[in-house]
């Protein structure tokens, strides 16, 4: 019995509730009972969907059965332990938390299906919506019951688990072992670090060394005159691969073609250089009023709100920490990021030459050193703690369902787990992209937050 079962139970509830309103079919082959209770293929296919991240394939049927088996055994223990009774003040929030989740699925649909916004076609997509949920078995009721039997479900765990906080040296041996693992994919891996974290959204609890928190003031030049530099870089940039033989044949025109195209003319580095200046000298007058403001004390934020044209410096916590930039930076346009390790930048509170960007022109301040290594955060603390209790409730309602099945009788009919598992595995693709089971010395439940570095 594999020791991931703690995490899915929560999330099964609405899927083991819904299973009596399913039509069954006409041949519906017991495969276990439990208590005199038979447990049907069709109880079994309907959980399944919800265990794919926790079994072998999507053909364990036996595995299955025996989740829906633990399942009613929990409902049982609920039962006998009254865990099941709840005072009216109770009654009344599963009620409320319901009718909320209820009007928030219904206005989630509409908002996602509303081509025009009126009044009279947000009634239509209610009704739809109404209409829809009813089809996957969903309505308010059925939602205040999977809230009751959740908070059943809770009291039941509070019970085996007892008064558990985790001590502050558990809190502090997780941190470290699981925070190692960040360190291994991201130390010597600046892109998978950003995107993972950047792109991806993904927590880290590690911070790789070098990054520096740089804020900036983005002007805007003359749009033609950026355009032609930005046009000129490019053009070099092709002049470059073609005479590094770095063109494909299908570019370099051939025979009568070649002799009857006009000559491009050639991009020299002087022509960049001019045509950076014009943009430069397009916003002189800022740029010489913002450095002479600076000579004169006033401090670089001040003179963002004032000239900056980045919306990004206009966020109080962005303003504050600047964006954060490593030397071999993904996130970044190429010229911000050289500018940020200029030699202009050397120490904190150092400020650099207006440099040209895709965006516009820009003039960099080096604001702090972003702290690096493994950083424990309230944020962190709290995801470490929720693990624990976790595993512990994993390993107490484990514990349990050890002792209570001597309690019970169960059986499994081998003979029809054997034939639907058969029966499933010939319809099954090639290509199996189920996620493998991990074993029984695993971990009781996920590591929080640790992701696997891109390759």
């Amino acid at each position: 019995m594999h020791k991931k079962m703690l995490a899915i139970m929560a999330a099964l509830v609405m899927a083991l509730s819904a299973v009596g309103a399913w039509a069954q079919p006409a041949e519906d082959p017991v495969l276990a009972t439990f208590n005199g209770q038979d447990i049907l293929k069709s109880e079994v296919d309907a959980v399944i969907p919800q265990l794919a991240g926790y079994m072998s394939d999507a053909t364990d049927y036996r595995y299955a059965a025996e989740f829906i088996v633990q399942r009613h055994m929990i409902d049982l223990k609920i039962q006998e332990l009254g865990f099941n009774n709840f005072s009216q003040e109770e009654q009344a929030s599963f009620a409320s938390e319901a009718e909320k989740q209820w009007q928030e699925g219904i206005e989630s649909y509409v908002s996602y299906y509303l081509a025009e916004d009126s009044e009279e076609a947000r009634a239509q997509l209610r009704t739809q919506a109404e209409e829809f949920y009813a089809q996957q078995g969903m309505t308010r009721q059925s939602l205040e019951e999977n809230i009751r039997q959740s908070a059943s479900t809770d009291k039941l765990f509070s019970y085996l688990v007892g008064e558990y906080e985790p001590a502050e040296e558990e809190v502090q041996s997780t941190f470290q072992l699981y925070g190692e693992s960040y360190k291994q994919n991201y130390q010597d891996n600046i892109m998978a670090y950003e995107y993972n974290t950047y792109y991806n959204q993904q927590p880290s609890w590690y911070t790789p060394e070098g990054y520096r928190g740089i804020v900036h003031i983005l002007l805007t030049p003359d749009a033609e005159k950026l355009e032609a530099y930005s046009s000129l870089n490019s053009r070099y940039e092709e002049q470059q691969s073609d005479k590094n033989g770095e063109g494909t044949e299908a570019e370099k025109p051939a025979g009568a073609e070649a002799a009857t195209q006009e000559p491009v003319e050639e991009v020299t580095l002087q022509m960049i250089e001019d045509a950076g200046q014009a943009v430069l000298d397009s916003v002189k007058t800022q740029t010489d009023e913002i450095y002479a403001k600076l000579a004169n004390g006033e401090s670089f934020e001040s003179l963002i709100a004032l000239y900056g044209q980045d919306p990004g410096m206009q966020n109080p916590q962005t303003l504050a920490d600047g964006y954060s930039v490593h030397k071999d930076s993904i996130l970044w346009d190429p010229v911000f990021t050289q500018t940020a390790f200029s030699d202009k930048m050397v120490n904190v509170g150092d400020v650099s030459d207006p440099v040209i960007g895709s965006s516009g022109v820009h003039i960099l301040k080096y604001l702090r050193d972003v702290p690096s290594g493994l950083i424990m955060t309230d944020a962190i603390r709290a995801e470490i703690i929720d693990y624990l209790k976790a595993v512990k409730e994993n390993d107490a309602i484990m514990t349990a369902i050890a002792d209570w099945t001597s309690q019970y009788q169960i059986t499994y009919n081998e003979e029809n787990i054997l034939a639907a598992t058969e029966a499933a595995k010939a319809l099954e693709p090639d290509d199996d992209t189920m996620e493998a089971v991990p074993t029984d010395d695993e971990e009781a439940v996920e590591v929080p937050g640790v992701t696997e570095a891109p390759n």
